[in-house]
């Protein structure tokens, strides 16, 4: 005996079944104004990595010295001495933020000469005629910069005073500052 297939769902049923299968439809993790604001945040991160990439920050080497005794006042000048295992990164006309004293405000001015070779405290000492306070200055293997100073700022008494100076010998862009990248 021939048993008739007799199925127990509706035709339309499994139709409209196999129909909402066909269709993929994607679970909502999250809300469009939700989507739209982690867009935002990505948008602006790389827009701050780029500016962190493309933006110039000046490195600068501490240095100390003297306003040298001359006797014009038309040619002051300052003598720095920085350390000598920098002496390959300073050049003529790199500038240098220099106060004199320490009250003074900062003025800017350019390496005018650069004096490669490098000279012990003691050299130093002798050769430039540091007295007691200004040879505590240079405490190791130091190379000298000449730096002019403006005769209208500095005065005949400021000869001998303590300079201290920030040169600058560079540039890097932001990014490679924070970490080990560039």
């Amino acid at each position: 005996m021939s048993l008739a297939k007799h199925s127990i769902f509706r035709e339309r049923a499994l139709h409209h079944y196999l129909q909402s299968r066909d269709r993929d439809i994607l679970p909502r993790f999250v809300s469009p104004p939700v989507f739209w604001g982690l867009w935002i945040v990505v948008c602006l991160c790389l827009v701050l990595g780029w500016l962190c990439w493309n933006i110039r920050t000046p490195i600068y080497i501490a240095g100390v010295g003297m306003v040298a005794a001359h006797s014009s006042p038309e040619s002051s000048q300052a003598i720095l001495f920085v350390p000598a295992s920098q002496a390959q990164s300073v050049h003529i006309g790199a500038p240098v933020q220099l106060q004199i004293g320490s009250s003074d405000p900062l003025t800017v001015r350019n390496v005018v000469a650069v004096l490669l070779r490098p000279m012990s405290p003691a050299q130093v000492r002798t050769y430039y005629h540091l007295d007691d306070t200004l040879s505590l200055l240079v405490t190791e293997p130091s190379v000298a910069l000449i730096v002019a100073l403006d005769a209208r700022s500095v005065s005949a008494s400021y000869a001998g005073s303590i300079v201290h100076a920030q040169i600058q010998v560079g540039e890097r862009n932001l990014l490679s500052l924070l970490s080990s990248i560039g």
